[in-house]
């Protein structure tokens, strides 16, 4: 899910917040900022897969960025979450949709995926590396990606180096260790991935997610009453989209396209 842990005026568990987080996003098509033209636009930038590939898609929600790449390719697709409600609402649309053959949902954590070495020729997380932290994600999924593998993962970055100071504020509570799209090519670069490209969501994507989080709000407000928890995370999402809506040129989601070395840097050979 796009929201981030939030600075919470008592303590709460994080468990906590997660079922608050699924409750909110219930039944939503979109778990996150995106559309089927940005899904698409990055994957054309994954040139030299083969034509039936295997993909992982990590932190895959309700699967909506898992069934364009299902519809666009020949290839059988392993979707990972660890909400089971969010891979029950994936399989319903895949069967839905008659793409149910090639798409299994598998309940994983994306700290340890439980995949052999060299297993996909693409892995794709839309709007879910944050959760892990983007320097871990490139470090830990990287085995599993084939020599010569595909990585399209989003990070949320900054734009500008010197924001307006409610917005730098805000992520600075929320997300300190969000960076520049530069920062993390060179993060990516020290983490044994050639970048290959990078696309921007557009504002577009993001009301596509918003727009829908904001009609389901004040029901989630109503069925809540006074969770002081609940009401938190509401007030949050609100906070998060006025500021989002005020500065979309200053930060936001850009789509890295990575490319795992056909060779190992653990054999002595430099990543190219």
């Amino acid at each position: 899910m796009r929201l981030l842990p939030i600075e919470r005026p008592r303590a709460m568990e994080m468990d906590r917040q997660t079922a608050l987080l699924v409750a909110l996003h219930q039944g939503l098509s979109r778990l996150g900022p995106g559309d089927a033209d940005c899904t698409l636009k990055a994957f054309a930038l994954c040139a030299e897969l083969p034509a039936a590939p295997a993909i992982l898609d990590v932190g895959c929600g309700t699967g909506a960025q898992t069934l364009v790449l299902a519809a666009a390719t020949d290839g059988r697709i392993t979707a990972t979450d660890l909400i089971g409600a969010f891979l029950t609402q994936l399989n319903e649309r895949a069967v839905n949709l008659g793409l149910d053959k090639r798409i299994q949902t598998v309940a994983a954590d994306m700290r340890d995926l439980p995949f052999p070495d060299g297993r996909f020729d693409l892995l794709w997380s839309e709007g879910a590396a944050y959760t892990m932290g983007f320097d871990n994600a490139l470090t830990k999924w990287r085995s599993v990606a084939k020599p010569g593998g595909y990585l399209v993962v989003s990070e949320l970055s900054w734009f500008q180096r010197d924001p307006p100071a409610d917005i730098r504020d805000f992520w600075d509570r929320h997300y300190p260790a969000m960076r520049t799209v530069e920062e993390n090519l060179a993060a990516a670069h020290t983490a044994g991935w050639t970048p290959v490209g990078t696309y921007r969501l557009p504002a577009e994507a993001w009301r596509r997610y918003y727009e829908p989080l904001e009609q389901r709000l004040p029901t989630f407000r109503r069925s809540c009453g006074g969770d002081v928890d609940a009401q938190a995370v509401a007030d949050l999402t609100e906070q998060e989209m006025s500021l989002m809506g005020r500065y979309p040129d200053c930060c936001g989601y850009e789509l890295f396209v990575l490319r795992r070395s056909a060779r190992d840097q653990r054999q002595g050979i430099a990543i190219g």
